[in-house]
């Protein structure tokens, strides 16, 4: 057993060591983090809790709700992951990241509290979270399923609203591998006689089954909360309930890249607890996700990018509906993608997904075990017939960027994309252009 880091460690010698406390980097269930949380209390970490899960959506929802609640003037916690850039991105008390010396002295808690009970990274993560919550006495905690929902540490708390975004193949070694299994999984975070809202258009069988099951009080968008687009005015319209029941709605949203469905679903679970003096016109218009088709300017040659972690079919096939957008509205402009991908992805896919809204593809390759060799999935985009337009292949991140930033011009468009690790790849080297 590794011996716990001494008391003046810093956040990057914890994190080596809660990698190593259990040697399975991925263990579902309940049991132990929920042991560990009862011998530090086990209090709710904030009068009013919501849990978000989904495959995909989950991150746009989270940063809707907590917009929201701070354009109320509420204090809010929120847990969210992976990162991008810095471990302290995963714990946000008022919407800034807790610092390293906060996130220290709750892992050095934890790991006195949990004994020999071996918690996963995210075990320590998720209840570092939770504690810091519950210290700063927040209005609301906003928590973000890691994977699933039923056996995630983050379903040890009871939710006042429980929200599932969307249902879709991912991570089917741990979920199942249709969707009525990973349906009932993310299932798993709804409780008796508590709201669920599900922003799934296609609400598969088993989540309605779920919801009768526990005794849920479902709220499905098209049936009890609604999301009107106007393409034409850019601007779309949410008609949902408040928590007496009467109807509610905001007109005039602005369209953003975030999908209207996901902020649909947190203006509808504030609206469930209470807060119906919202702001979604001014809030939406200003809310960015790190890395959700994210645009961005490259620090040396400050060329726009596209940044998008999409790493499931269905993620990409949004960037891929997105691009072909971008292309319609700039006809005379490529589009060249930087890709990496991980080995456990249904990555033929996912470039069939892209094939037709892409013109140049560097495929790069990320220092990560997970990662597929760029060399595999340059083969698989060579048998999906892109041969004349793939380049560039192995090369790290940063230099496929650099190479496709000097073969393209000014007016081509760049995207970066493929997992968290390769949008991770370029810190420091892109600013946000909203900053």
């Amino acid at each position: 057993m590794p011996s716990a880091p001494q008391a003046t460690a810093g956040l990057s010698d914890w994190l080596d060591y809660i990698s190593s406390v259990n040697p399975r980097e991925i263990e579902l269930g309940l049991d132990r983090v929920a042991q560990v949380w009862q011998r530090m209390g086990a209090c709710k970490p904030a009068p009013r809790v919501i849990t978000v899960a989904g495959t995909n959506g989950k991150g746009s929802c989270v940063a809707a709700l907590e917009a929201l609640l701070l354009s109320q003037n509420k204090s809010v916690g929120c847990y969210t992951s992976p990162h991008l850039h810095h471990f302290s991105e995963r714990i946000r008390l008022g919407g800034q990241p807790v610092s390293d010396s906060q996130i220290c002295a709750a892992f050095a808690l934890i790991d006195h509290a949990r004994e020999d009970v071996l918690l996963s990274y995210f075990e320590f993560s998720t209840l570092a979270a939770l504690h810091l919550f519950k210290e700063a006495a927040v209005d609301f905690a906003v928590l973000e399923v890691g994977l699933g929902g039923r056996l995630d540490a983050v379903n040890i708390i009871d939710a006042d609203v429980a929200i599932i975004t969307s249902i879709s193949l991912d991570h089917v070694d741990w979920l199942g591998s249709d969707l009525a299994d990973i349906a009932r999984e993310k299932a798993g975070i709804m409780r008796s006689d508590t709201p669920v809202i599900c922003a799934d258009r296609s609400v598969p069988q088993a989540i309605e089954a779920a919801a009768q099951a526990c005794g849920a009080i479902g709220y499905f968008l098209d049936r009890n909360f609604f999301v009107q687009v106007d393409e034409t005015q850019a601007c779309w319209r949410f008609e949902g309930l408040g928590a007496d029941g009467g109807e509610l709605s905001f007109a005039d949203i602005p369209l953003t890249d975030l999908k209207p469905e996901n902020l649909a679903a947190a203006l509808q679970a504030l609206l469930l607890l209470n807060c119906p003096e919202l702001s979604p016109r001014t809030v939406f218009a200003e809310l960015e996700v790190a890395g959700r088709l994210q645009w961005c300017r490259h620090s040396e040659s400050g060329r726009r990018l596209l940044l998008d972690v999409a790493h499931n079919v269905a993620a990409v096939t949004n960037l891929g509906s997105r691009l072909q957008k971008y292309r319609a509205a700039n006809p005379g402009s490529r589009i060249a993608v930087v890709l990496a991908v991980m080995a456990d992805k249904d990555v033929e896919s996912m470039i069939s997904a892209l094939q037709t809204g892409v013109d140049i593809w560097y495929i790069a390759q990320v220092d990560q075990a997970r990662c597929m060799p760029a060399v595999e999935v340059a083969q698989i985009a060579l048998e999906s017939g892109i041969a004349q337009k793939l380049i560039n292949v192995g090369q790290a991140v940063p230099l496929a960027l650099e190479r496709a930033l000097a073969e393209t011009s000014d007016k081509d468009l760049i995207v970066v994309t493929g997992s968290f690790f390769t949008v991770a790849e370029l810190a420091g080297l892109t600013s946000s252009l909203r900053e």
